[in-house]
């Protein structure tokens, strides 16, 4: 397939995904399985049904056959949409049903009117347009969004074939079941009590149909089940998850975790105090989860325990929502340091490459590896080994600056390094000017200014264009 030929594909992908269309697609849906119980459970329906029905068929086998040429295998479109296919094979009744005048002779063989039934199996693309539409739920149902939607659809399936498939079958032999309404009832109780309800069909084939519904029934009721213990031991295991993933926003990931994981969230914590957001750590947890030390800490931590090389770990994280990132080298598992560098760079790619926007802080073991991380426009990089090099390489070098990198890089008390926004007052000022003005008013001392990507420090005859933003150790934070 030529360039030209995938992106108009992929056009024709979008546009099929846009939730218009979706609507438009779901209200045909009803229309037609509707159609289709009147079609069925008439002995003589009339042409407009036919061709009405027929011609939303048409509609559909359309759908999927362009929906054929978007797709980027045929393997991948029948593994998703075979089910759709079945529903169109009804289009060859048309061959079956001859039209006289104002009405319809004979429909034709009884197994026709069950071909006609094929449609309603269209009713699970309407549910997986309603699960793209999760968010309308309760927050309850969502958490078990999935499973709640696959069992609702199966049930809703069951009952109209079922319930057409019924009168189609025992209306000549069978008088409580002779109509949709009695046989839609006998449907219902038959999935919630798991019996036929009031009575057994008298055909083989309404057996066979009873004995489908009551199958449906237990499934419905053992993925209930399962799905509820699964939500109620999600929350026992995790007792401080306040928040569904689907509502974070502006947040915090952190991929990996170890001891300088708490660490790093106790600062962003003490950084941002009024920034409530849930903080995402997303790392392999072989057992149960850490128990986190500081109270602060952990009512703020929201563990997803799964691989944060995974996409749909990051997307189920938030990541295309969240405002920072920061990578941890992950060594757990015995990796070696070439492998957690490799890991990183490729979490660390794949986040800038789902969300451009947001502020991405990666820390590697060699910096070989660094110009991976440029390349990928990731924000900010540590070198972990190497920079503790340089701590221990300053403090053996200018006695006592250790002290000095302890109070700066926390903030747990006494001067530590903040941005502030340089108004335009100030442009055409010297940095000079305004490192007077900061020790004098603030009590804080300049000590750099940010030219693109990079903080430049002490810059020598700068002048402020004004809307820069500056960097100042202090003990509190300041406006300019």
């Amino acid at each position: 397939m030529t360039d030209r030929v995938r992106a108009s594909a992929d056009r024709l992908a979008r546009f099929f995904a846009r939730p218009a269309f979706e609507t438009v697609l779901g209200a045909l849906i009803l229309t037609s399985a509707a159609l289709t119980v009147v079609e069925t459970t008439q002995v003589a329906p009339s042409v407009g049904v036919l061709r009405v029905v027929q011609g939303i068929s048409v509609l559909f086998a359309a759908e999927l056959a362009a929906r054929l040429w978007a797709a980027k295998s045929t393997k991948s479109f029948l593994r998703e949409y075979w089910l759709d296919v079945i529903s169109v094979l009804p289009l060859g009744s048309v061959l079956w049903a001859p039209f006289t005048g104002g009405g319809v002779e004979s429909f034709g063989p009884k197994w026709l009117g069950l071909l006609a039934l094929l449609r309603i199996f269209r009713l699970m693309r309407l549910l997986k347009i309603a699960r793209h539409r999760a968010l309308l739920f309760p927050s309850v149902i969502r958490k078990g969004a999935r499973e709640v939607f696959f069992a609702s659809g199966i049930v809703l399936l069951a009952v109209v074939f079922a319930s057409s498939a019924l009168v189609l079958l025992e209306r000549d032999s069978n008088p409580s079941l002779s109509t949709f309404g009695q046989a839609f009832w006998f449907s219902i109780y038959s999935v919630v009590a798991t019996e036929p309800i009031p009575g057994p069909p008298q055909t083989f084939g309404g057996h066979v149909v009873a004995l489908l519904v009551i199958l449906t029934g237990l499934f419905t009721f053992a993925t209930v089940v399962g799905t509820i213990s699964a939500l109620v031991t999600d929350r026992m295991h995790a007792p401080d998850l306040r928040v569904d993933w689907e509502d974070l926003n502006d947040h915090l990931i952190v991929c990996g975790f170890s001891r300088k994981a708490e660490i790093v969230v106790r600062e962003y914590i003490m950084a941002y105090p009024d920034d409530r957001q849930p903080i995402v750590v997303v790392a392999e947890f072989e057992n149960e989860l850490p128990q986190l030390k500081d109270p602060a800490v952990r009512a703020r931590v929201q563990f997803l325990n799964d691989d944060f090389t995974k996409l749909e770990a990051l997307e189920k994280a938030g990541v295309r929502r969240a405002a920072r990132c920061i990578l941890l080298a992950d060594s757990s598992k015995g990796r070696k340091e070439r492998d957690v560098d490799a890991r990183t760079v490729l979490a660390a790619l794949t986040i800038e490459r789902l969300n451009p926007g947001i502020y991405t802080v990666a820390e590697i073991n060699r910096r070989e590896h660094a110009h991976h991380l440029e390349m990928g426009k990731v924000n900010a990089y540590v070198v972990g080994g190497e920079q503790s090099a340089f701590l221990l390489a300053q403090s053996a070098i200018t006695r006592g600056v250790m002290g000095v990198f302890d109070e700066l890089m926390t903030r747990k008390a006494g001067n530590h390094f903040l941005r502030a926004t340089v108004p335009a007052k100030w442009r055409g000022k010297t940095f000079l000017d305004l490192l007077m003005h900061v020790k004098k008013e603030h009590d804080a001392l300049l000590v750099g200014v940010e030219r693109g990507e990079r903080i430049e420090l002490n810059p020598t005859n700068y002048v402020f264009q004004g809307g820069e933003d500056v960097v100042v150790i202090s003990t509190r934070d300041i406006r300019l």
